[in-house]
């Protein structure tokens, strides 16, 4: 059952906590976890990816070419890693902050939804939950929230994990309508 969950973006969005976040999740559900990151010397404003990789069984190599699911939101991050979003299997993209140049992606206006529902800043608590509700597993709201609720902003990252349960449902009912 291996799988992995990609978070992509500009520095200063908060890419690696969202990764940390899943994974501790996902970690606490009962799954092995891996979680790894890539970025600059230049890290605000220059390109974020940082993904975890889930198993039932002990994960021997955490290093992959693609994703089972990757959500991005920034264009800083595509041109490094074009060829991992292309063939990843899901691909979810802001679609203020990302261009066309991702065509195989579900496109959602997740910053806009951000700022709209009040939790602006929280973006990338917003793509945990369209991450998890993309995952074929279910992973309880409950487990994540008591991760959340050890950092900073509880509230506001509650908010944004249910916003993003919700993209992620719209984003879930997108894939499926691509594939009929």
């Amino acid at each position: 059952m291996v799988m992995s969950v990609a978070f992509g973006g500009s520095g200063g969005q908060g890419i690696v906590f969202a990764a940390e976040v899943l994974a501790e999740a996902l970690f606490e559900h009962g799954l092995y976890v891996s979680q790894l990151q890539s970025y600059g010397a230049e890290v605000r404003g220059g390109s974020v990816l940082a993904y975890v990789v889930l198993d039932d069984k002990p994960i021997e190599n955490p290093f992959i070419e693609s994703f089972s699911i990757a959500v991005v939101l920034h264009r800083a991050v595509v041109a490094r890693w074009r060829k991992h979003f292309e063939n990843s299997s899901v691909l979810v993209v802001d679609s203020d902050l990302v261009g066309s140049e991702l065509p195989n992606a579900v496109r959602l206006p997740i910053a806009r939804k951000a700022m709209e529902n009040g939790v602006g800043g929280a973006e990338n608590v917003v793509a945990v939950g369209i991450a998890l509700r993309l995952l074929p597993i279910e992973v309880p709201k409950d487990v994540v929230l008591r991760v959340l609720s050890k950092r900073r902003n509880f509230e506001i990252n509650a908010r944004a994990l249910e916003l993003g349960l919700s993209l992620g449902e719209e984003a879930k009912n997108m894939v499926a309508r691509s594939t009929e």
